[in-house]
C-alpha cells in the first residue's frame, strides 16, 4: 500500500494531519478517513476478528462490515473506513491483546475444535465446577471494543421529526432522479443521504452527469441530508434516521427507496485475510485517497465491475491479472497474517501470487429497508439475486435496488478447499460450523441465525447475506429460492444509544418561582416532570439554617385537589384506608392512597375545609396518576362528588425551622401562635396581601407553615416572605437539604421507599389503617397481611460511616442479599449516615444490626424505629 502522488477527490494535500495509532504517529491529510490513513501507512491489520482473533484488513471501505472497527480516544467501535480523521486524534485497534501486530489470544483459532457451534450450549456444564471459573474468562475476551472507565463527555444531540410529502431514501443517480420528478411537481421532497456526499456512494460512470444532477436536484428545493443513513422503517410508517447529532424521524406521504446495491463476498478457504477486498473498496481508495491498495493484484470478475475496477489499478502502476470465476474458480487464498496469492481451481489448479486479491462485482440489492416496511421479495434468476416484488402502498423502489440495470453476476461455487471459510466475517462463522448445525437439525437461515450467530454482528448480514444464503442453500440440497431469508431488523445501521435516547420530549414544568431560584444561584434537578432547585449553596449550610433560623422551599409543584360534595367525605373513606368522617373542620390528617391489592399509590395531607369541602395534596409525580386513579373509582361508586385538580392554581411554600413563626407574624394578621395554630390545623385569611390557606405541618422536622397562595401572586409572596426573614438569617433550601432533613425524622417518599409491592405494614404506617371502617381500596388483602405480618420492614439505621452508601446497595447476611437500602445521607446535625432500607421482618427492632454491601465495602448499620432527631416532636409541634 502508498500513497499515489496524484488522485483523491476528498482529501487536502495541502492540510496534513498527524494522528496517534497505537502509539505510532501516523500521516495523513485533511478529507483522509483512518482507514485511508491506515492504508496509505501501510497498515494492513485494521484489528482482530471477534470469536477466533485472525488479523482482518480493510474490505468495503462503506462501512458495510465490522473489519476495521477501532477505538478512537474511549468511543468504541468506530468504522474506521467512514471516521475522518481529526488532528491529534488518538486510535486504537480492538480486540487484541497485547497489540493487533501481535496478538496472544491467536490461540482461540488454533484451538477452534474447542469451540463449535453452539458451543455455549454444550461445553463447560459438566461437571458444574467448571463454568463459574470458565464463564469470566469468556466474559473477558468476548465482545467488541471495551466500555469507557468514565462517563464520555456527549455532543448535544436533537431529535427532530418531519413531515415532507416525498422521502427518497439513497442519494445516487436514481434517487436524485426520483427526487427531482417529485419536487418537480410542487411536492416537497427530503432526499436521506448515508454519505457524505451526494452522488458518491458507489463511483459514478459519469460524475459530470450526476453532479449537474445533484445541482438541478437542489435548484428544485429538494432538502438534501448527507451523512444520515435511514436505519429503520416502522409502523406509521416511521422512518428513522441517524445523523451525526440528529435522530430523525420522517412520516412521509411516499416513501422512494433508491437504496442501491451492496457488494457481496465470496466463500472460500481463508476468505478472511488482509488484503482481502472488494472492489469498491479499491474504486474508493483509488479515487477518493489517492491511495493504492497492492502492487500485485488479482481481480475476481464476479460482475462487470471487475474490468473498471482492474483498469483503475493498472492505471496506478499496479500489475493486475483478471480471472474469470467460472473457468477458475477461487479455492483459497495464501498467506500468513496477510494475503501472499489465490490458488484457483482447473485442471491443473493454478496459483498466483498476489498482494491485493479483489473480489469484484457480486453486487445484491440492498433490500433490508424494504423488507422492513413490509415488502415481498421475489428471486431474480436474471441476476441471481433476490428483489422487490410487492411494496405497500405509498412505497416504491427505484434504481438499482429494484434490479433495474443490474447485470448477471457468477456465483461463487462451493469448491472443497483445506482452512477455515467464513461465511459471516463479523463473528467468525465458518462453512464447518454451518455444516454441522444443518446435521444437528438447524437447517433454515433463521435457525442457522440463532444458533452459529451468522449475520447477527455489527454488519447485520450486509457484506455477506447473499454468501450465507447460497451456502445455506447448497448445505441443505435446496435451490436458492427456496431458502427463506432471515428477518431484517433494525437498526440497519449501528446507531449509539446516545443518539436514540437524543431530545426526547419531556415534559418540562417550572414553577411560578422559577425565575427567583435562578437568580438565587439554584441548581435544578428533574422531579418528575418539573425542574426544581436541588441546592443554593451547601446543602449542609442550608440544613443548618432550618435547623437552628428560618429557611423557605418552593413546594408548588405538590398535587392539590379540591374534594366537594355531599358524599366527599364516602369517597376519601373509600380512597385512604385512614378514617376521615372524624375529621373536624380545619384539621389536617395525613394519608396515604393505596390502590385495590393494599399497595401504596401515594401520600400526602387531608384538610377539611368545611364539611363537605377537602384540600387534598399528593406527591409531585404522582398529580397525574392520582388525578386519573380518584376520577376512575369516582365513576366506578357513582357517588355524588366532585374533584378538582388545582395544582397549577396555587404557589405552594413551606416556612420552617425555629424562627418561622417570627417571619409570618410579620406577614400576615393571622394568630399563627401554638394555642391559635396548633400543628396539624389549617388556616385561612391574607398573608402578604393576598388570600391564604395555611397549613401548619411539617415534612423536615422542624416548626413549618406550608402555604398556599394563587399562583399569580407567587413570586410576590416569595418576595415577601424573604425580605421578612433577613433579619431571621432566612436561606432558601432546595430538594437535596429536604432529603436530609426528611431521613432524619424517618419521613418517607412514595416511588423511593417504597415499590409496587410496598403495604402500610411493610412501610411502617400500620397506624392509619382503620379496620373499623366498613370498606376502603385494599381493606382485604390488608387484612391478610394483618393476620400473618408482613415478610419485610421499612425501617430507619445509622451507620459510621465516612460516606453513605449508595441508594440500591444489598443489606447482606453471609453474603446472601436480604435486602435493599432505599436510602442514605449523611447528617451533620446528627454526626453520623442516616438512611432507610428494607429488611427481614425479624430485623426490624430498635438496636439490631446489618451489613450493607457496596463498592466491595461492607458497613455495618444499626436499626432505628424512631426518628433519629427530636424523636418526640418537640420542636415540630412547639
Amino acid at each position: 500500500m502508498k500513497r499515489l502522488p496524484q488522485g483523491g477527490t476528498l482529501i487536502d494535500r495541502s492540510a496534513p494531519i498527524a494522528i496517534d495509532l497505537d502509539g505510532r504517529r501516523i500521516a495523513a491529510f485533511k478529507g483522509d478517513t483512518i482507514g485511508s490513513a491506515m492504508a496509505a501507512a501501510g497498515v494492513t491489520v485494521t484489528g482482530r476478528s471477534f470469536k477466533y482473533h485472525r488479523p482482518r484488513g480493510l474490505y468495503c471501505m462503506t462501512g458495510a462490515c465490522a473489519n476495521c472497527l477501532v477505538t478512537v480516544g474511549d468511543e468504541p467501535n468506530v468504522r474506521a473506513c467512514t471516521r475522518q480523521v481529526e488532528p491529534g486524534m488518538r486510535v486504537t485497534r480492538q480486540n487484541a491483546w497485547p497489540s493487533a501486530d501481535h496478538d496472544l489470544l491467536r490461540a482461540f483459532d488454533r484451538t477452534s475444535f474447542a469451540l463449535p457451534a453452539g458451543f455455549y450450549y454444550k461445553v463447560f456444564h459438566k461437571p458444574r465446577f467448571v463454568w463459574p471459573m470458565v464463564e469470566p474468562i469468556i466474559r473477558r475476551v468476548a465482545g467488541l471494543g471495551r466500555l469507557p472507565n468514565r462517563p464520555a463527555a456527549e455532543p448535544h444531540r436533537d431529535r427532530l421529526t418531519v413531515y415532507p410529502d416525498v422521502l427518497v431514501i439513497g442519494g445516487g443517480r436514481a434517487g436524485l432522479t426520483a427526487a427531482a420528478e417529485a419536487a418537480g411537481v410542487g411536492r416537497r421532497t427530503l432526499l436521506l443521504e448515508a454519505h457524505d456526499q451526494v452522488g458518491g456512494r458507489l463511483l459514478a460512470t459519469d460524475p459530470g452527469a450526476v453532479a449537474s444532477l445533484e445541482q438541478a436536484v437542489r435548484a428544485a428545493g429538494v432538502e438534501i441530508v448527507t451523512a444520515t443513513p435511514a436505519f429503520g422503517v416502522f409502523e406509521g410508517p416511521l422512518v428513522a434516521a441517524a445523523g451525526p447529532n440528529t435522530l430523525w424521524r420522517i412520516r412521509a406521504h411516499e416513501i422512494v427507496f433508491a437504496t442501491g446495491t451492496i457488494e457481496q463476498g465470496a466463500v472460500f478457504a481463508s476468505n478472511d485475510l488482509p488484503g482481502i477486498v472488494l472492489s469498491e473498496a479499491v474504486d474508493r481508495l483509488l479515487a477518493l485517497y489517492g491511495v493504492l491498495p497492492g502492487q500485485s493484484a488479482v481481480v475476481i470478475a464476479y460482475g462487470p465491475q471487475a474490468r473498471q475496477t482492474a483498469a483503475a489499478l493498472e492505471q496506478a502502476g499496479a500489475k493486475v491479472t483478471l480471472v474469470d470465476p467460472s473457468r477458475q474458480p477461487v479455492l483459497s487464498a495464501v498467506g500468513s497474517g496477510k494475503v501472499q496469492g489465490v490458488v484457483l481451481g482447473g485442471q491443473p489448479a493454478t496459483r498466483l501470487a498476489c498482494d491485493l486479491l479483489v473480489l469484484a462485482g457480486a453486487r445484491v440489492p440492498a433490500t433490508n429497508l424494504l423488507s422492513q416496511a413490509g415488502a415481498r421479495l421475489r428471486y431474480e434468476t436474471t441476476i441471481e439475486t433476490f428483489v422487490p416484488d410487492e411494496l405497500p402502498e405509498g412505497m416504491r423502489a427505484v434504481g438499482s435496488v429494484a434490479g433495474a440495470g443490474e447485470s448477471p453476476i457468477i456465483p461463487a461455487p462451493m469448491a472443497p478447499a483445506d482452512g477455515k471459510q467464513f461465511a459471516c466475517l463479523c463473528m467468525d462463522v465458518t462453512e464447518k460450523e454451518m455444516r454441522q448445525s444443518v446435521k444437528e437439525g438447524f437447517d433454515s437461515a433463521e435457525l442457522l441465525k440463532r444458533y452459529t450467530t451468522l449475520t447477527m454482528g455489527p454488519c447485520q448480514g450486509k457484506a455477506c447475506l447473499m454468501s450465507s444464503l447460497r451456502l445455506c442453500a447448497h448445505l441443505t440440497d435446496r435451490p436458492l429460492p427456496q431458502v427463506d431469508r432471515p428477518t431484517a431488523r433494525p437498526p440497519y445501521t449501528p446507531v449509539s444509544l446516545g443518539l436514540l435516547a437524543a431530545g426526547h420530549l419531556v415534559p418540562r414544568k417550572e414553577t411560578a418561582i422559577q425565575e427567583r431560584h435562578v437568580e438565587a444561584g439554584a441548581q435544578f434537578m428533574w422531579a418528575g416532570d418539573w425542574r426544581r432547585p436541588h441546592h443554593y449553596q451547601d446543602p449542609r449550610l442550608e440544613c443548618e439554617a432550618v435547623h437552628n433560623r428560618v429557611g423557605l422551599i418552593d413546594v408548588s409543584s405538590l398535587g392539590k385537589f379540591r374534594v366537594t360534595g355531599s358524599q366527599s367525605v364516602a369517597l376519601l373513606e373509600r380512597l385512604y384506608p385512614s378514617k376521615l368522617g372524624d375529621l373536624k373542620v380545619g384539621r389536617i390528617r395525613y394519608g396515604a392512597m393505596l390502590n385495590d391489592q393494599g399497595v401504596i399509590l401515594d401520600d400526602g395531607t387531608i384538610c377539611r375545609l368545611g364539611e363537605e369541602e377537602f384540600f387534598v395534596t399528593t406527591t409531585t409525580g404522582g398529580t397525574s396518576a392520582m388525578d386519573q386513579w380518584i376520577k376512575w373509582w369516582l365513576a366506578d361508586w357513582a357517588l355524588d362528588a366532585r374533584i378538582i385538580n388545582v395544582s397549577g392554581g396555587y404557589a405552594a411554600f413551606n416556612l420552617a425551622g425555629p424562627h418561622s413563626r417570627g417571619v409570618m407574624q410579620r406577614v400576615t394578621y393571622l394568630d399563627v401562635s401554638r394555642e391559635a395554630l396548633p400543628y396539624l390545623m389549617s388556616a385561612r385569611g391574607e398573608l402578604a396581601g393576598v388570600p391564604a390557606l395555611i397549613l401548619r405541618i411539617g415534612f423536615v422536622g422542624e416548626l413549618s407553615y406550608e402555604i398556599h397562595v394563587p399562583s399569580a401572586y407567587g413570586q410576590h409572596v416569595w418576595d415577601v416572605i424573604m425580605e421578612a426573614g433577613k433579619d431571621f438569617g432566612m436561606a432558601p433550601f432546595g430538594l437535596e437539604a429536604q432529603r436530609i432533613l426528611r431521613l432524619e425524622k424517618q419521613h418517607i417518599i412514595v416511588g423511593q421507599d417504597t415499590d409496587a409491592l410496598s403495604d402500610p405494614y411493610g412501610a411502617g404506617l400500620s397506624w392509619m389503617v382503620k379496620f373499623e371502617k366498613p370498606d376502603f381500596l385494599g381493606r382485604r388483602t390488608l387484612e391478610e397481611t394483618r393476620d400473618h405480618g408482613p415478610s419485610e420492614r421499612l425501617v430507619g439505621f445509622t451507620a459510621d460511616e465516612p460516606q453513605a452508601p449508595p441508594e440500591g446497595a444489598a443489606v447482606v447476611e453471609a453474603g446472601r442479599p436480604i435486602g435493599r437500602v432505599c436510602s442514605s445521607r449523611r447528617s451533620e446535625q446528627l454526626k453520623t449516615i442516616v438512611g432507610m432500607a428494607w429488611v427481614p421482618a425479624g430485623l426490624a427492632e430498635d438496636g439490631k444490626t446489618f451489613e450493607i454491601a457496596y463498592d466491595g465495602h461492607r458497613a455495618s448499620a444499626r436499626v432505628g424505629l424512631k426518628p433519629f432527631y427530636d424523636p418526640e416532636g418537640t420542636r415540630l409541634r412547639s
